[in-house]
């Protein structure tokens, strides 16, 4: 699954500088990102099918969470994570706020427990990563990290991956990133920044914690690696 960030303080997209402008074939950073981490991801897909979902923007004057990108459900492969995304951009979307993850983390804990009610066994082992990105620090962030630990306490099969977009102060996504597993739940921090011209390390670190929280979460169903 995949959640991005559609608030103002991105900037107008077709400003050049801000966050979402992109022209003559050039990836934006949102792009880049989602590039990189999604051709290390989809190797481990079965169905290569992806939710696609932005928040933050404003349609028909009211404030959207959640909303789809793209015309379908779902989209096919990286590409069709970036085609989904490029789409939004042909709507009447008004770039809003306030930045609020918590509607995007609730539909990724959906789906994911249809891993979870789904009869377990060596052969059927699903797990949902969700991939978010976003250009700040979201506005309620006790409530957004009480939800995310709740998932792992639940044993919903989910990890949660946040990239941070631009130059915002993310220190309090870095607290969070260093905490105990017990206390941040399956959560992973990274900024674009560092690693934007090294798509092959942003996607290393963006992951480092996905092999771990999998076993993790397999070992709470009495399921050993093997």
């Amino acid at each position: 699954c995949v959640g991005i960030d559609f608030t103002s303080s991105n900037g107008d997209p077709r400003i050049p500088g801000t966050q979402h402008y992109s022209r003559d074939g050039m990836m934006n950073d949102y792009e880049e990102a989602i590039a990189a981490l999604g051709s290390t991801i989809e190797k481990y897909s079965s169905s290569q099918e992806y939710p696609v979902w932005g928040f933050g923007a404003k349609y028909g004057g009211t404030v959207r969470h959640i909303f789809q990108c793209g015309g379908s459900p779902t989209a096919n492969g990286t590409q069709g994570v970036l085609d989904a995304y490029r789409t939004v951009f042909e709507t009447d979307l008004i770039m809003s706020g306030p930045t609020v993850i918590n509607s995007v983390l609730r539909q990724a804990a959906a789906r994911s427990k249809k891993f979870y009610n789904a009869p377990l066994s060596k052969t059927n082992m699903g797990y949902c990563v969700l991939l978010v990105l976003t250009d700040g620090i979201v506005n309620d962030l006790q409530s957004t990290q009480e939800l995310v630990r709740s998932y792992r306490e639940l044993q919903i099969p989910l990890s949660v991956i946040v990239v941070g977009i631009g130059r915002a102060d993310f220190t309090e996504f870095h607290k969070w990133n260093h905490a105990p597993l017990d206390i941040r739940g399956r959560f992973q921090f990274v900024e674009f920044r560092e690693h934007q011209f090294d798509p092959d390390t942003l996607a290393r670190k963006a992951l480092l914690n996905i092999p771990h929280e999998i076993v993790d979460y397999f070992l709470s169903r009495n399921i050993l690696p093997h």
